[in-house]
């Protein structure tokens, strides 16, 4: 029988029990006074933090597991033309595994277009600096640093040329940045609200675009479990909070958690009611033929939080390998958060076959 927690602590991040369903202050926000056992010059930073937000934009030693990844990753929900737009932009390492990959795609949520493309990347040609943000692979050209970052990525029916410059605190998963994924170490971390402009082109035609992107910058194993699968979700809300919502499973276990960041800096970690349990309305690929759902009801009592998630654009978003894909989507939820009604447009992640 399936078991299914709200999330699993243990090894290298027990004090994250101590973060969940509480507020967790994070750097300059827990600053006080010192008290009667500190000497006069000590200073309460809180909880610490396990990540560096710019240097750890650099490359990460590889770890011994098949599918140890190192991966950069953003979405973006922009304007363009007058439409609404989505994009999508990772590259990821998986040095014992499939190799370098760069991933680029392109939703009119207006419209329904939607088109991708994906690059594999011998080791000569690949490059990512392990000092900070300097990558690149054919077509592609990423530098910067956690303030401000440029991406120029070229693809063969058009190309990406953005600014990110970050307008708050960053987001570290757990609240602390490491967690445990389903018995495996992951560092984590986000930066939730990027101020996104350039120039998108598509089949020699160019557009400006500006909006807002959130970018996640992970590394670490994943069990070799043919059976895992996970869904992922970002959602910022009217009034400030960056919610991350994480549900991995396999055939015996569920974890279903979330990382809040106020606009503050500070964290929470709450349960999720299992986000696979309430998924419906399920698309099949025509591609690799895997199915994904394309709604979902999402419940976190710590917040009172009751939301919908809709796939905007086209349920075919889809990046797909052979028999092998992964649904990288445009979205959007409306419900009641903090017991406030509340709308927005956030990105789903799906990895794995989710025939019901």
């Amino acid at each position: 029988m399936k078991r299914r927690t709200g999330i699993k602590l243990g090894g290298a991040v027990a004090l994250t029990a101590l973060l969940s369903a509480n507020l967790v202050p994070t750097g300059a926000q827990a600053a006080g006074h010192p008290t009667r056992a500190e000497p006069a010059t000590a200073v309460n930073r809180g909880i610490p933090a396990m990540v560096d937000p710019d240097a750890d934009l650099g490359s990460k030693p590889a770890g011994p597991q098949t599918r140890w990844a190192d991966s950069l990753y953003f979405t973006s929900q922009v304007k363009a033309g007058g439409h609404d737009v989505g994009l999508m932009v990772q590259t990821i390492n998986v040095p014992n595994g499939f190799g370098r990959l760069v991933s680029f795609a392109v939703t009119d949520v207006t419209t329904g277009w939607y088109r991708n493309y994906m690059l594999g990347v011998d080791a000569e040609d690949y490059h990512w600096s392990s000092t900070g943000l300097d990558i690149s692979a054919p077509g592609l050209k990423w530098t910067g640093n956690a303030e401000r970052m440029s991406v120029s990525l070229t693809v063969p029916w058009g190309s990406l040329d953005v600014t990110l410059t970050s307008r708050g605190p960053v987001l570290r998963y757990g609240g602390t940045g490491v967690f445990p994924l389903l018995g495996d170490t992951n560092f984590e971390y986000a930066m939730p609200d990027m101020h996104t402009t350039g120039t998108l082109t598509i089949d020699g035609k160019a557009q400006r675009v500006t909006g807002r992107s959130w970018l996640d910058r992970q590394w670490g194993p994943t069990p070799d479990d043919p059976s895992l699968h996970w869904t992922w979700m970002n959602l910022n809300l009217p009034n400030g909070d960056a919610v991350a919502i994480w549900d991995t499973l396999t055939d015996t276990e569920e974890n279903s958690w979330a990382t809040v960041m106020h606009r503050d800096g500070s964290h929470e970690v709450v349960a999720v009611e299992p986000v696979a349990k309430r998924a419906d309305q399920f698309w099949t690929s025509p591609t690799s033929g895997q199915v994904y759902p394309t709604r979902w009801r999402i419940r976190i009592p710590a917040l009172s939080a009751d939301l919908t998630v809709d796939i905007t654009g086209t349920d075919n978003q889809e990046l797909a390998q052979g028999e092998n894909g992964r649904l990288e989507a445009t979205a959007a939820f409306t419900g009641t958060y903090r017991n406030t009604l509340v709308s927005g447009k956030n990105y789903v992640e799906m990895i794995g076959n989710w025939k019901p």
